[in-house]
């Protein structure tokens, strides 16, 4: 406290120059509370302002909340973004190295930027949405529309910047997501593609297929240096065969009617290869070799569930993965009739991330 007090003019001219970045630091540290962290961020366009008030109410909890703050300043990321601040936390003889090492220790990943990607850009980033629904020799896919209206809202109200495509060909496809990793910036890139398919990729609206690996490609690596070390998302909404996934019998704690207006995202081919290189994550509608499907008034089982589970679970503030794993949950509880069988389906996820991905709470009420 000692510190933050005798040297509060000095910090509140360096922190003020981005107080928006500081202040979300600060709140994934837990060091306030989220109703202070909402009120610091609306007073945040003033940053002089911003900072006197966080280090206020610093001040006025305990001790270890000011020790915790220190620590926190003297991590790489923020020395980075304010560099005169090693100079002042290394000049204070009354805060030694050692006190910050003996801080206590946290079980909660989320209290550790080491352990999470860092969330701190608006927008948050480039999502492309790629919706193949007409075709020139397969079926119309019913009902595709319903999920892309529902991964724009979902993804605008998570702070991206959302670029839609309709019925591409395989070069366009390959083309809009080329010129996509070019221009992706910020924390995070999301893809999210819809169209029949076959294990090998997906189809253009010409029938070509691009695979996951030409999809994938462009972001890899010094592709795409500015997404270097940043989550890749790609969720595909696609058939990946044509076998139909046999059920298994488990006690039910909810049921649901069977669904007559079924339609399959279909066609096959050979295995998809996910990339060993790190921060990708792929989501797949379906396990290789079977049928994906999508009601043809609703849309699809899989986008429409990951959109639901996005919602819920950023605000439950869960991390990618455990989201997707009530998406995988959803997918397995539907059932509906098709071609006289019994349709069900369990999305396939792959992923590299090396560290938790948690997508902050949006300021905005989803609408």
């Amino acid at each position: 406290m000692d510190f933050i007090r005798s040297n509060k003019t000095t910090l509140i001219d360096l922190l003020s120059t981005d107080a928006s970045f500081i202040l979300q630091h600060v709140q994934r540290k837990n060091l306030i509370t989220p109703r202070e962290y909402r009120n610091l961020h609306g007073m945040s366009q003033n940053g002089e302002k911003t900072i006197i008030e966080l280090l206020d109410k610093l001040m006025n909890k305990n001790d270890e909340y000011c020790i915790n703050f220190i620590s926190l300043l003297r991590e790489r990321e923020i020395v980075d973004t304010f560099p005169s601040l090693k100079e002042l936390l290394n000049a204070q003889e009354n805060v030694p190295r050692q006190e910050v090492a003996q801080l206590p220790a946290t079980d909660n990943p989320d209290t550790n930027s080491d352990n999470a990607y860092t969330m701190i850009n608006n927008p948050r980033g480039l999502c492309i949405i790629i919706n193949n629904e007409n075709f020139q020799t397969l079926s119309t896919r019913r009902g595709s529309s319903e999920d892309a209206d529902a991964l724009r809202k979902v993804f605008t109200w998570l702070s991206f910047e959302v670029e839609y495509h309709q019925d591409l060909t395989k070069d366009k496809m390959k083309s809009a997501v080329q010129e996509g990793s070019q221009r992706a910036d910020g924390d995070c890139f999301v893809c999210c593609v819809m169209s029949h398919g076959e294990t090998n990729g997906v189809f253009g609206c010409d029938s070509g297929v691009m695979t996951v690996e030409e999809m994938i490609t462009p972001f890899k690596g010094n592709n795409c240096p500015r997404l270097a070390g940043k989550p890749k998302l790609f969720f595909i909404q696609a058939c990946r065969g044509r076998l139909f996934q046999n059920e298994a019998m488990i006690r039910a704690d909810s049921s649901r009617e069977d669904n007559q207006d079924l339609e399959m995202d279909a066609y096959p081919g050979e295995m998809i290869s996910i990339p060993a290189e790190a921060d990708f994550l792929v989501s797949m509608a379906t396990v290789n070799e079977y049928f994906s499907f999508r009601n043809n008034i609703t849309g699809s089982w899989f986008i429409q569930s990951l959109c639901k589970q996005l919602k819920e679970g950023v605000l439950r503030r869960d991390d990618i993965l455990t989201i997707l794993t009530y998406v995988n949950d959803d997918v397995c509880r539907e059932e509906g009739n098709i071609r006289g069988k019994k349709a069900k389906q369990v999305p396939d996820q792959s992923f590299r991330l090396r560290k938790r991905l948690v997508f902050p709470v949006p300021n905005s009420p989803y609408l």
